[in-house]
């Protein structure tokens, strides 16, 4: 069995971990523009990742496409969200895996806090865990159902205006990373390259540069331990946000 999961700031993959404690054979792997086509050839597997924008994030689409499979395996999918809901996400995969002759099994939507520091204020560590505590019980019931290879009918309708805000997010919105600046707190430690799923950024005479690949993930502005990254001015005084049963280095490719 395998979990594909898509993280930023851990909350997808605390979920994958907590899903993979309860299987004897099951591998973790992380979702990036790094991984080729893969090829599915286990008779169980999950995708698990946050709502981007009411939709599916840029990456997990790429990567879904690339899937093939060789057999009709049980597939399960965990959508981590911010405290938002939308229906887009599920119907985009089963969309792209109905075109492959496969389809989701089982499917669940988890509630966290949002960490969404272009738009908002990041939970503070206390508001993290209450919020994780608070959608254990959810979780372990799916977590169950999966075990038992409980089939949920996918009946999942896409929202209209949703999908279009989250196709124009996706396809209009080019410079995700264009206020993107660093100060001179940054110690060049290399952690936003190594957390970021689209290369995007490099370290160039000393100085980090952003290449405008970005897939609006908040992962380098989270993940920096001197907080030396920011959009505009607008983060400088924001809390920045990884789930607190996550460490650093676990983000990182």
């Amino acid at each position: 069995m395998k979990i594909f999961y898509f993280t930023s700031t851990g909350n997808s993959l605390y979920v994958s971990k907590k899903i993979k404690e309860n299987f004897e054979e099951c591998d973790l792997v992380k979702i990036s523009r790094e991984l080729d086509e893969v090829i599915v050839e286990d008779e169980k597997i999950g995708i698990v990742y946050p709502l981007h924008s009411f939709g599916l994030p840029i990456i997990v689409e790429e990567f879904i496409k690339k899937m093939k499979f060789n057999s009709n395996p049980y597939i399960f999918v965990v959508q981590v969200t911010g405290g938002g809901k939308s229906n887009n996400g599920f119907y985009k995969i089963n969309e792209i895996l109905k075109k492959k002759g496969v389809s989701i099994s089982n499917y669940e939507e988890v509630k966290y806090i949002s960490n969404y520091i272009r738009a908002g204020r990041n939970p503070s560590k206390e508001r993290a865990i209450k919020a994780i505590e608070d959608s254990e019980e959810k979780l372990n019931d799916f977590i169950e159902n999966i075990t038992l290879d409980t089939i949920k009918e996918f009946k999942k309708r896409k929202n209209q205006i949703t999908f279009l805000i989250h196709d124009l997010w996706r396809d209009k919105y080019k410079k995700r990373d264009k206020n993107f600046n660093v100060n001179d707190d940054c110690i060049n430690c290399g952690l936003c390259i190594d957390s970021c799923p689209s290369n995007n950024i490099e370290i160039v005479n000393g100085k980090v540069k952003f290449n405008g690949h970005c897939v609006d993930c908040m992962g380098c502005i989270n993940i920096c331990p001197k907080n030396a990254i920011n959009i505009g001015n607008s983060t400088i005084r924001k809390d920045r946000y990884l789930n607190p049963f996550i460490k650093r280095d676990e983000l990182i490719k």
